[in-house]
């Protein structure tokens, strides 16, 4: 009796996490949908480029992308001491939806006397649904929730999201 419960747990255990996952990628081919759709209609959508304040130490310049009063996109440029950034940002009501950052980091502050060289290029793309993120890429590897890097960057990401969104509205 005790084995067929088990087998009966583990199965509903496996039946559950692969239902799961099958929502997981459905709702990541709907954004992927998304994210075309608004790079399709960019063209029609009003623009707007301003430098953006507290989203990196040496600033950034942000390009907003909306139709009447809603956000759809920003491209921005950041800059730190250590590094440069590019992102492009996507949203839907008002909601970060996907973000896409090019982190290039240097091997020095930049305005010492030696000039700065790239040392590492990183990709990141983040995925979201209902504010919280549900798929985390750096390069081709997925960060899962356990991994030390995790909130770190999903943080960084959904902060400068809110950021633009203000800008945005300011």
């Amino acid at each position: 009796m005790k084995t067929k419960l088990l087998i009966l747990a583990i199965a509903t255990f496996i039946t559950a996490n692969t239902i799961f996952a099958q929502s997981v990628e459905k709702e990541i081919t709907s954004i992927r949908n998304k994210v075309t759709a608004i790079n399709k209609a960019a063209k029609g959508y009003t623009k707007k480029t301003k430098d953006v304040d507290d989203i990196s130490l040496e600033g950034a310049e942000a390009t907003f992308f909306s139709s009447r009063l809603s956000l759809k996109k920003v491209t921005a440029k950041m800059y730190g001491e250590t590094y440069q950034a590019t992102g492009e940002f996507y949203f839907e009501n008002s909601k970060l939806i996907f973000a896409f950052i090019k982190h290039s980091q240097y091997d020095t502050q930049i305005g010492l006397e030696k000039p700065v060289k790239v040392v590492k290029i990183e990709e990141r793309r983040f995925y979201f649904n209902n504010d919280g993120l549900i798929r985390l890429l750096v390069g081709k590897k997925e960060l899962k929730s356990e991994d030390e890097r995790y909130e770190e960057l999903s943080q960084s990401a959904v902060s400068i999201g809110e950021k633009l969104i203000e800008a945005f509205r300011n």
